[in-house]
């Protein structure tokens, strides 16, 4: 509690900022990486930057994690200095010092769904086996994966993540956002994803496809739970954009209950589902998954996978942690799922918990929100990149050779 009620003083000590925002996004636009795909980033070169506001703590104080070095540590202070006070980059995102902050990166009312992701994953525990053959000068862990028939560098993709006008009070437009989140990806060998906003113009929403089909379709097209009408329009723009994933976040179905019919969500019978999936040849994953009996529900529906999440904790309070409740579900469907996770994704010791617990990739969402606004397009991949090392460092002290390797008997 004094953490919290203390970062939310230092609030107030640079709440001028929020006066001069209207001037931000242009500042901030201007670290935009345009397509195409760039060379990776250079030993010594230097990060987009991005502008400082005023009010801000004074020089020395640093933000993210302390062990953070180098171009990483950067991105977090850039990071800070663009999202504040919306995002305060804390030592570790827990949800605790943002709890309530909705719209926002909070989690919904007393925070506790966000926090039990962090804590959940927090109490997984792995087995520390050095005496093993998994590495050597010659030979190093593999871990990149296969997910819906393409090979990825490591099992994590980024989240489908929308609302940068209500969330990030219009930081950046939102196709440059995109731009950064795909490319930094795709730059890193993975996946990207656009988000959905029921509230965003539809000229809005189809530059965020112009972004997919850019990036030759390597992103994840995330849409609400609309009225049936509405969500097959976004099928079929996902179509035209080449998208190689749809996920559904039926989790969503209860909110924004009194918006107009075209811009309103509603809660999805397997009926329904049934007649998305087989609406199009991309593969869909039912995203809000939290019990074995709606795994059931989306596998009897005909999805290609389902993805294990409370939203990030923001549409239901007091909810478990996403990796409290992914060994049950993938007991039931494993093998006959694709199954993805999110939920305070942050490390490459994350990556694999999850993915030993019975998940076949991670879904990273607001670590790459930071990553994006701190270091645009180099920012994503600098950070993809930095969880994929830390994952085959894990690998060689796990004794794992690779990723088809990692499963319960790496948990202590």
């Amino acid at each position: 509690m004094f953490r919290r009620n203390f970062l939310k003083a230092s609030a107030l000590f640079g709440a001028g900022v929020l006066a001069s925002e209207v001037t931000l996004p242009a500042a901030v636009a201007a670290q935009g990486v345009p397509v195409p795909t760039p060379a990776p980033l250079p030993a010594g070169a230097a990060l987009p930057a991005s502008a400082a506001p005023a009010g801000l703590p004074e020089p020395g104080q640093t933000y993210g994690p302390a062990s953070a070095r180098g171009k990483v540590a950067e991105v977090y202070q850039r990071a800070r200095q663009v999202m504040y006070p919306i995002c305060r980059v804390c030592p570790q995102c827990d949800g605790i010092a943002c709890a309530g902050e909705f719209p926002g990166m909070g989690g919904l009312w007393s925070g506790a769904s966000f926090q039990n992701n962090f804590t959940d994953l927090q109490k997984v525990r792995l087995k520390l086996r050095p005496l093993n053959s998994v590495s050597s000068q010659d030979r190093k862990p593999d871990t990149s994966t296969v997910l819906f028939g393409r090979k990825l560098s490591l099992p994590a993709l980024a989240a489908p993540i929308g609302g940068t006008g209500s969330n990030f009070r219009n930081l950046l437009p939102d196709a440059e956002y995109f731009d950064r989140i795909i490319g930094g990806c795709v730059d890193a060998g993975t996946i990207g994803a656009i988000g959905d906003g029921q509230m965003d113009a539809m000229d809005q929403v189809r530059a965020r496809y112009d972004v997919i089909k850019r990036y030759g379709g390597l992103a994840i097209a995330g849409i609400k739970p609309r009225p049936q009408a509405n969500l097959m329009q976004l099928v079929r723009l996902a179509e035209e954009a080449g998208a190689c994933v749809i996920t559904i976040d039926i989790d969503s179905g209860g909110r924004y209950q009194g918006n107009s019919r075209d811009r309103a969500v509603e809660p999805k019978s397997v009926a329904q589902l049934r007649e998305i999936v087989r609406s199009t040849r991309i593969p869909v994953v039912v995203k809000g998954i939290m019990t074995p009996e709606d795994a059931l529900f989306a596998l009897e529906a005909g999805a290609a996978g389902i993805c294990v999440s409370n939203h990030g904790g923001r549409v239901l309070d007091h909810t478990p942690g996403t990796a409290a409740v992914l060994p049950e579900i993938a007991e039931r469907v494993k093998g006959r799922l694709v199954i993805l996770v999110d939920g305070c994704v942050h490390y490459g010791d994350d990556v694999f918990k999850y993915v030993a617990q019975g998940a076949d990739a991670v879904l990273v969402g607001r670590h790459i929100i930071r990553a994006a606004f701190g270091g645009g397009r180099q920012g994503v991949a600098l950070f993809m990149r930095t969880m994929r090392d830390e994952l085959e460092a894990t690998m060689v002290v796990a004794g794992v050779p690779d990723v088809r390797g990692i499963d319960r008997r790496a948990l202590a």
